[in-house]
């Protein structure tokens, strides 16, 4: 399963989504009412454990993460990292 597929499934299975209809890729899950703060944070979490890096208070604050293009765009640069962990 891709990086983007596994995304893709938690989000699906975790706020009870599916893409592909109303949703696509680029949909603001926030604004779709598809995602609130604290699913959000159990969205950080998730991505933290699932590709083992850590976010650190840059990320957080820098970026929010409101559709699922840009969730995956932000996994591939942590992923780059020299030290992701």
């Amino acid at each position: 399963m891709s990086r983007t597929e596994k995304i893709q499934q938690y989000l699906e299975e975790r706020f009870l989504v599916e893409f592909g209809g109303d949703l696509d890729a680029d949909t603001d899950l926030f604004k779709a009412g598809v995602i609130d703060s604290f699913g959000y944070i159990q969205l950080m979490n998730f991505l933290e454990d699932e590709f083992a890096f850590q976010m650190d208070e840059a990320d957080i604050l820098t970026d929010v993460f409101v559709s699922l293009s840009s969730i995956d765009d932000f996994v591939a640069r942590k992923l780059a990292e020299p030290n992701p962990r």
